[in-house]
């Protein structure tokens, strides 16, 4: 859709002129995968119910007599299924590019895009756009999988290169904002988060993703943090708590969508949180490298709540770094509670946590994850509980701090003045430090358009594809009667892409669209068109009939000649049919909606998947234990 990649370079065209000042931040799309968490939703319910999703650690076997005397190794680890698996040619990706690729590109490429279907912002739409890309990564160690392969194809240096993560989100996209790669170790994902902001403050971006990733193909990053001492060796995250002994090791990815908040407000975009402020520093000369030190840690949080005019006596909920660490902890209680103290005399006001204690420590994804759970819970009105906090760690006063462990999921109430707020912080071996500010969206524009026909337009990659994107889409529209309509079929028009094997329906309400989408899966349906789009100078002769299908559809006079219309425009559309369709929709503002189903094949080191057959775990075990004892 070429007129909508036009129009999202032009939107905030205002900010091109000069420095823009630092207003809000918008976070208008957010995707990711975590342990046992396939997505953001089943992410939530775990939150919620106050589960733990670690488990004993078995994609390995490691000989412990190998090890130094007295090295104990973490039990437990969370860790994400599948790793293995990638859909290359959705991406234009070659199979054989594909098996030489560290799956952390692959996985951080799936969720960027889905992040920005769930903004509505995904194909053509954004083609050619300032949208930079900012990723945090720790580094990779899949290309030790590769040693003793007996010839390496080109793929295998640029599908393990850093700089290459993100610049590959931006090449596929055709982003053409800055596309950047950085390592601040643990802080790297929220550090990209500022960074981003900062992008867009500047005026140097109209939009911007942000996060990170990490994954453990060897048993490399456990050998080498259980000899360092920072791993539980009871296998379990007590942030705060008395028997804080350590982290535990885990994998994730988790991106979101950023945009000036007012840009926002202008497009009609779905919006999660909005960043009141933010800012990253570094600790300097401290008690250790790798120590960290709450003075820099104070210095930033204040620097944030005075440098943005953010009252931190509002502040209800934090996001706290938390790994569970003897030292960490109580250096970062005593941070916050002297930076809180500045503004309010009040005790136990404000409710921290870590979502380690549910999912383990991510890495290069902790704070991006941090920050999700911040925004699942003003999404949800609800704080979820911090695991293992039975008793307070013995150095933290938390009976005279402004502070309070939050251990069961309570109602998040609305403040007296003003929105919810909330902070995520993240801090690095690296000493650098990042500090955010969230406070929830301001009140969504109530629908007051009638119900009328609607066109819905669907797509997959492969004809395969195509019923998994209408069952999940199906479901969504039962699980949400009184969804816009008009709202879904704007965002799947404008925010999607437009594949080769196309759907349309016209329908008059979710319920109605639900049971007629269920009907064609069932091959009962009469009213769904589905077919494949022409190619080449077939689309472009569309064109004509599409504009004045649009025409009419503007001077219908009633729900029978418009849906007449929207089924003229249907057919042309499963035809080839490219003209912007915001005119065929009453409501022009984007909904979150299922996000594509990729379909899947397992991608992994040739010679290791035909030497292991299809246990994956295995096959990265086996080349993992042998690079280590190498090593």
């Amino acid at each position: 859709d070429g007129a909508a990649g036009r129009s999202v370079q032009a939107e905030p065209a205002r900010a091109q002129a000069g420095p823009a000042a630092p207003g809000p931040i918008a976070i208008v799309g957010m995707s990711g995968r975590f342990p046992q968490s396939p997505d953001l939703q089943a992410l939530w319910a775990h939150l919620a119910a106050g589960h733990e999703v670690t488990e004993p650690i078995t994609r390995w076997k490691i000989d412990a007599s190998a090890l130094p005397e007295g090295t104990a190794i973490c039990p437990r680890g969370g860790f994400l299924s599948d790793i293995d698996q990638f859909d290359p040619l959705f991406f234009n990706i070659s199979g054989t590019e594909a098996n030489f690729m560290d799956p952390q590109h692959r996985l951080l490429l799936e969720s960027s895009w889905h992040a920005l279907e769930d903004a509505g912002y995904a194909g053509e739409s954004i083609a050619g756009a300032r949208c930079g890309v900012y990723m945090g990564f720790n580094g990779g160690d899949y290309g030790d999988l590769l040693h003793g392969q007996p010839s390496l194809p080109p793929h295998a240096m640029w599908g393990n290169a850093a700089s290459v993560l993100s610049a590959r989100i931006a090449y596929y996209l055709d982003l053409q904002g800055p596309a950047i790669t950085l390592d601040t170790a643990c802080s790297s994902s929220l550090v990209a988060v500022h960074l981003a902001c900062q992008g867009l403050w500047t005026g140097e971006t109209d939009l911007a993703l942000a996060g990170g990733v990490w994954i453990q193909c060897t048993p490399g990053f456990l050998i080498s943090s259980s000899r360092a001492g920072m791993l539980s060796p009871t296998g379990h995250c007590r942030a705060f708590g008395a028997g804080a002994d350590g982290f535990v090791p885990s994998e994730g990815v988790g991106v979101v969508v950023l945009k000036r908040l007012q840009d926002a407000l202008d497009a009609g975009d779905h919006i999660y949180g909005v960043i009141r402020g933010s800012a990253i520093n570094q600790d300097g000369a401290s008690n250790g490298i790798t120590a960290p030190s709450a003075a820099a840690q104070e210095r930033l949080q204040r620097h944030v709540y005075d440098s943005f005019g953010i009252d931190a006596s509002r502040l209800q909920m934090i996001e706290a770094h938390g790994t569970g660490t003897i030292l960490g902890d109580p250096i970062e209680a005593s941070a916050l509670t002297r930076s809180l103290r500045h503004y309010s005399d009040r005790k136990g006001f404000c409710a921290i946590g870590s979502i380690k204690t549910n999912i383990g420590h991510t890495g290069a994804a902790a704070g991006v994850a941090g920050l999700i759970k911040v925004l699942l819970s003003l999404q949800h009105r609800q704080i979820p509980p911090s695991l293992h906090f039975d008793q307070p760690n013995p150095h933290i006063a938390f009976a005279d701090s402004p502070l309070a462990v939050n251990t069961r999921l309570r109602h998040w109430d609305a403040p007296a003045a003003g929105g919810r707020l909330a902070a995520v912080s993240s801090f690095g071996l690296s000493g650098t430090n990042a500090h955010v500010v969230i406070e929830e969206a301001p009140p969504a524009a109530t629908a007051t358009n009638p119900a009328q026909p609607t066109l819905l337009v669907l797509s997959g990659y492969r004809e395969d594809d195509l019923p998994a994107q209408v069952a999940a889409l199906a479901e969504h529209l039962e699980r949400h009667p009184a969804l816009d309509l008009a709202a879904a079929g704007y965002t799947l028009a404008r925010g999607r892409r437009h594949h080769r094997h196309r759907l349309a329906l016209v329908a008059a309400d979710a319920a109605d669209a639900a049971a007629e989408l269920r009907r064609w899966l069932a091959g009962t349906g009469s009213r769904v068109l589905a077919g494949q789009a022409a190619a080449g100078n077939a689309r472009a002769d569309l064109l004509a009939q599409g504009q004045g299908r649009l025409q009419a559809l503007a001077q219908a006079r009633d729900d029978g000649e418009r849906a007449r219309v929207l089924g003229e425009l249907a057919a042309l559309h499963v035809q080839g049919l490219a003209p912007d369709l915001s005119a065929a929709f009453a409501a022009q503002r984007r909904v979150p909606l299922p996000l594509y189903r990729f379909s899947r094949k397992r991608h992994w080191v040739p010679e290791i998947a035909r030497a292991q057959g299809d246990d994956v775990a295995a096959a990265a075990a086996t080349a993992g234990v042998a690079a280590s004892a190498a090593a």
